[in-house]
C-alpha cells in the first residue's frame, strides 16, 4: 500500500493563490468577482485574478468571455486583439478564439486545414450579475457550481458599485474584503 506524503502548511502558503497553491486551489472553487460590468467596454480588458493574467471581453453576441492573456500560438497579448465573429482574434498571427477558449479559425493554414480543432486556449465561464463580472476558476469548468440565488447576489453588490470600492461582501461563509482606486 502506498504511503502519501503530507507537508505541512505554513503562513506563507496561505498568501500564495497561484493554481498549485493550497488557498490558490480552495479559493478558485467559489464564484468571484473580476470586474465591475460598467468597465468592460468595447475593447478587451486585462486583468489578473489569483496570479492569472486573463482578459475579459464581450463578444459580438453579448457573450462574455474569460481567457487566458497570452495567445496560445506565439503568446502575444489578447489584451490589443480585435473583438469580432463570435470571439476575439489575436492581433499577431490573427487567431479567432470563441468565449470558451476554441480556436474558431487560423488565417495562415490552408483552407481545408482541421489544425485549429486541436488548439484550445486557457478560459474560465464567467456571469455577470448586479452590475459585478464573476467567474469560476476551479474544477468542472463545463458544469460549475451554480451561482447563489441571484435576487440575492443583485441585492448584495448593487447596494456598493462605486467609483472607489471599499467593502466587504459575505457570500456563503466566505467574507471578501474588496478595494478599488
Amino acid at each position: 500500500m502506498g504511503t502519501r506524503k503530507t507537508r505541512k502548511i505554513t503562513d506563507a502558503d496561505l498568501t500564495r493563490v497561484g493554481p498549485d497553491t493550497p488557498a490558490g486551489q480552495w479559493l478558485r472553487r467559489y464564484w468571484l468577482a473580476i470586474s465591475r460590468a460598467e468597465d468592460l467596454k468595447d475593447i478587451p480588458l486585462g486583468v489578473k485574478n489569483l496570479n492569472e493574467e486573463l482578459v475579459l471581453f464581450r463578444d459580438d453576441r453579448q457573450r462574455l468571455g474569460l481567457l487566458g492573456r497570452h495567445c496560445a500560438h506565439r503568446g502575444s497579448s489578447l489584451e490589443y486583439g480585435d473583438v469580432e465573429c463570435g470571439g476575439i482574434r489575436c492581433p499577431y498571427h490573427g487567431w479567432l478564439y470563441d468565449v470558451e477558449g476554441r480556436c474558431l479559425e487560423q488565417p495562415a493554414e490552408p483552407e481545408n486545414s482541421k489544425f485549429h480543432l486541436k488548439v484550445r486556449q486557457l478560459w474560465y465561464p464567467v456571469k455577470e450579475f448586479g452590475g459585478l463580472i464573476f467567474a469560476y476558476m476551479g474544477p468542472g469548468r463545463n458544469s460549475p457550481r451554480p451561482c447563489r440565488d441571484t435576487r440575492l447576489w443583485r441585492a448584495t453588490t448593487e447596494s456598493f458599485i462605486t467609483k472607489r470600492l471599499v467593502t466587504t461582501i459575505t457570500i456563503g461563509s466566505i467574507s471578501l474584503r474588496m478595494r478599488r482606486t
